[in-house]
């Protein structure tokens, strides 16, 4: 699960206010001008900033050098992503106002992002919309599969919401966890408890690398959501986080196709127990300021289920439009519930009531709820990795996994299969650990047929566990299948593109299926992560 989204509006709602009262008590200041000053600030709370350039032509005319202007210009140079030109102006803007606490606050800011971004690579997708900036090296491995997924995105989003943000638009991809704190108003131990990994602020998508991760994560889904909060934020303010949240969450996986809206298996159980009345669900006013500020990875986890199955309600309701359609009664002035409720023709208490009996009526997601593995990401700052044999709660099956580890590691490969089929009996067919070791002995054995009848539980209760994309495209290419050993490693590089065996594998199917530009591609990022 990932909690993506951290609204700045506390930070630039603070900002109106301080300079709301600085331009009360600067001498005299002209009228126009300081007008100009705050609808430029207020511009760019909401994202415009040609709008924000456009108030100021005349105020810079008058007196370029004013505090409040250099102030605004530089808040515009940091959403523009112009860090140094932007760091430049706030010092100016302290050398007249040292103590001014905005200011300082965003000092801070635009020098910590400056130097985090400064040794940045910039890459242009080939329609020109989004430019990414990775650090060098491994990191440029990601550069192809973003440009895929937010190209399409761009299209298919505009579908859902009846809007297409101003591009180009920036990305940011940072190596560690560590480094996205540094550049946000996170701290390092909510990005670990809520499991947040990405934030769309500033008027960019910021993004942890998959590397960041002991196993990786679905890390293009949640740049498109990513995208999703960006395209939201442009077209309409004042959108409540459980809004947001919904939406994002809801259309995350929309670049695939029309129909591939769905929940991780994980959150589908998490959700179903809370409505069953083990545990408590999350009321949206608890998902404000931030879903980052939940308490755990699973309460993230069921609050972001929840707004994902108000949208699900939603646009089964109204059809495509739906989403577009309330962000419209937004900008005609009206408040989120009220918008949303207008949308469906009732009243959001009525919604409330009909929301929680859909909850109730929804078919439950089968989920091994009891084989003891945990999905939840792994970082590898300050996480310990579950260790192997302890997410194997039954005795008999721990005995019998080791000892098929010792004898796959022997080459005894029929042996190993006897004892992995043995922990399977216990445990189900959709245990990762357990099928993806039976397949890759099974593998091992030239039987890729039955290697993959291994995986298809595991595929559909754990689909973010990388391995099992891994197999099935050895299995897959075993079986005289290109096509759908690519489709699988392609899975298994939107997960964790580091893993080398995934791109060997790659250029294996492309050499099959004659794809020369492709094969090229993998190749290139083969050397990369080596």
């Amino acid at each position: 699960m990932r909690a993506m989204y951290k609204k700045y509006r506390a930070f630039a709602a603070g900002w109106l206010i301080a300079s709301v009262a600085a331009l009360t008590v600067l001498a005299a200041p002209a009228p126009a001008r300081a007008q100009s000053v705050l609808k430029a600030h207020q511009a760019l709370n909401e994202w415009k900033l040609d709008e924000a350039r456009r108030q100021l032509q005349g105020a810079e005319a008058q007196d370029p050098a004013s505090v409040e202007l250099l102030a605004v210009k530089a808040r515009m140079a940091f959403f523009s992503g112009d860090y140094k030109e932007g760091l430049t102006l706030i010092e100016q803007a302290l050398t007249q106002a040292p103590k001014r606490p905005e200011f300082l606050e965003l000092r801070a800011l635009i020098k910590s992002t400056h130097q985090v971004t400064s040794r940045y690579e910039k890459h242009t997708s080939p329609s020109g919309r989004f430019i990414v900036y990775v650090e060098p090296g491994k990191d440029r491995v990601l550069v192809p599969y973003a440009f895929e997924a937010l190209e399409r995105a761009y299209d298919s989003i505009a579908l859902e919401l009846g809007y297409k943000p101003p591009t180009p638009i920036r990305v940011e991809v940072y190596p560690r966890t560590s480094t996205l704190a540094a550049v946000s108003s996170l701290t390092e131990a909510e990005i670990r408890t809520s499991g947040t990994i990405a934030l769309c602020k500033y008027n960019r998508l910021m993004i942890t690398s998959p590397k960041a991760l002991a196993r990786g994560y679905e890390w293009v889904d949640t740049l498109v959501h990513e995208y999703v909060h960006y395209a939201i934020n442009h077209k309409a303010s004042r959108v409540p986080i459980w809004m947001h949240e919904g939406m994002a969450k809801f259309l995350e996986r929309r670049w695939r196709g029309p129909d591939a809206y769905r929940l991780p298996p994980s959150s589908e159980h998490l959700l179903a127990e809370r409505v069953a009345g083990k545990g408590k669900l999350i009321t949206f006013e608890q998902m404000h300021p931030s879903m980052a500020k939940l308490p755990s990875q699973e309460d993230a986890a069921v609050a972001f289920a929840e707004v994902f199955t108000v949208m699900e309600y939603l646009r089964k309701k109204l059809g495509e439009g739906a989403f577009g359609k309330v962000l419209d009664h937004i900008n005609a002035g009206l408040d989120a519930k009220t918008a949303f409720a207008l949308a469906l023709s009732t009243t959001f208490e009525e919604f409330e009531r009909v929301w929680m009996a859909y909850l109730k009526q929804r078919p439950r997601v089968k989920f091994p709820d009891e084989s003891g593995f945990d999905d939840r990401l792994v970082f590898k700052e300050g996480d310990t990795a579950p260790k192997t044999l302890d997410q194997l709660p039954k005795p008999a099956a721990r005995d019998h996994v080791h000892l098929g580890e010792l004898l796959q590691a022997r080459g005894r490969h029929e042996a190993a299969v006897a004892q992995y089929r043995k922990a399977s009996h216990l445990m189900g067919d959709t245990h990762p650990i357990v099928q993806t070791r039976l397949a890759q002995s099974l593998l091992a054995l030239n039987r890729p047929k039955d290697a993959l009848d291994a995986l298809q539980g595991v595929k559909a209760a754990y689909p973010s566990y990388v391995q099992t994309w891994i197999q099935l495209g050895r299995a897959s290419l075993a079986t005289g299948d290109p096509t759908a050993a690519l489709d699988a490693l392609t899975e298994a590089a939107r997960i964790n593109p580091f893993d080398p065996e995934i791109h060997l594998l790659l250029i294996q199917a492309y050499t099959k299926l004659g794809r020369k530009k492709e094969l090229a591609v993998a190749k290139a990022n083969l050397a990369l992560v080596k």
